[in-house]
């Protein structure tokens, strides 16, 4: 590319970059410290140029790499899916995700690292799930289950076996309230879920089945038959279907719903504490015990009414919330960053960068993460 047709394209990159992280000239101005935001106008137009250090502060608040804005060439952003109650503007969350997939993409290049996730596409196609399409959704949860050797207690494991044995590269991020998450596969990224880390984790765990449920079948389905996450279609019932299946095998269900009754009688406590067990909602329980004939349609409907049903199953799980609240990074992304620094692969500053900590803690954080020098020595050939 020319001189001038680089400086072109870098200004065109600072507007893109700007307008697809969701700010505003004025708010971008304001937070990337101009004292006038015509100063950022004019070098979106080009009439100004762009120093370094401007450069790196858009890069950070845009959540962008300096490849981007420099680069000949860059290739086209994925698209995720997402899962929300309501249309609300998720371009900033949307755009850290993004990021950290890059990032942990980049890691895993460097380090020579093979992605696994096709191990786990589905074999059925649309005609499968044309003709019966919640039983093929159910069905493939069960073989998903079984094929990951997720055990009686699906949601315990599901997490780890993604992050490690399928490398699916997972983030927790404070999202806005009836966002729950996102999805996305592509072939330079690899497989990204992106999960609502302020959710429940009961919730959270029923979101990440849901999401893999798409993860599974994204060659099946197109983006406009699943929608933008704000409706319920088809599909977005039968990820529904897939998740209380993988998350609630049925045979261990049946067995631990008999050894909690007593007197073949179920109560709504037994419920609840099924639900603590299984690390799922009491909606996903009573709904799957529906589907598999214990439960009549019309009683649980009754139940999910009932408001002192609710403030019992608030009681019963009071403070499960921050005991089982994940880090924002997975456990992987930070050993391979680490990985990475301690070979010579990534600088200190791009470390700090990734990990989103102080230069000047980085010592200390390769200390507590079991990295330090005398931990990283040579002691074989593998």
């Amino acid at each position: 590319m020319k001189p001038k047709k680089m400086v072109e394209a870098l200004h065109q990159r600072i507007v893109a970059a700007r307008e697809s992280a969701g700010f505003s000239i004025t708010e971008a101005a304001q937070k990337l410290g101009f004292k006038h935001y015509q100063i950022l106008s004019a070098i979106e137009k080009g009439t100004r140029n762009v120093n370094a250090s401007e450069l790196i502060a858009m890069g950070r608040l845009y959540s962008r790499s300096l490849d981007y804005f420099l680069a000949p060439e860059v290739s086209r952003e994925p698209s995720p899916l997402w899962r929300k109650i309501e249309k609300s503007n998720i371009q900033k969350e949307q755009r850290q995700f993004l990021l950290f997939l890059e990032r942990y993409s980049n890691l895993e290049n460097l380090l020579g690292l093979r992605r696994r996730w096709t191990q786990i596409r589905s074999s059925l196609d649309r005609a499968d799930f044309d003709n019966e399409g919640f039983e093929a959704a159910d069905k493939l949860g069960a073989d998903v289950h079984k094929k990951l050797d997720l055990g009686s207690r699906p949601a315990c494991n599901l997490l780890n076996v993604l992050e490690n044995n399928l490398r699916f590269k997972i983030l927790h991020l404070p999202l806005k309230e009836g966002v729950s998450g996102a999805s996305v596969v592509d072939d330079t990224l690899g497989v990204g879920i992106l999960i609502n880390i302020n959710d429940a984790p009961w919730r959270r765990n029923y979101d990440l089945a849901h999401e893999l449920f798409h993860i599974v079948t994204w060659s099946i389905f197109s983006l406009e038959e699943i929608g933008d996450g704000t409706k319920k279609t088809k599909p977005e019932q039968y990820a529904d279907a897939f998740a209380s299946s993988l998350l609630l095998p049925a045979e261990h269900l049946i067995e631990a719903l008999k050894e909690i009754s007593t007197n073949n009688e179920i109560k709504k406590v037994d419920i609840i504490e099924l639900a603590k067990d299984f690390g799922v909602s009491t909606d996903a329980i009573l709904w799957r015990l529906v589907n598999l004939k214990k439960l009549p349609r019309t009683l649980v409907q009754k139940i999910l009414a009932d408001p002192h049903f609710r403030d019992l199953d608030r009681t019963l799980r009071r403070g499960l919330h921050e005991q089982y609240k994940p880090s924002k990074f997975p456990a992987r992304f930070i050993s391979l960053a680490c990985r990475c620094l301690m070979d010579g692969k990534i600088s200190r500053g791009i470390f700090a960068e990734y990990l989103e900590i102080d230069p000047a803690d980085i010592d200390d954080y390769l200390a507590e993460m079991g990295f330090a020098e005398e931990n990283y020595e040579k002691i074989a050939v593998a």
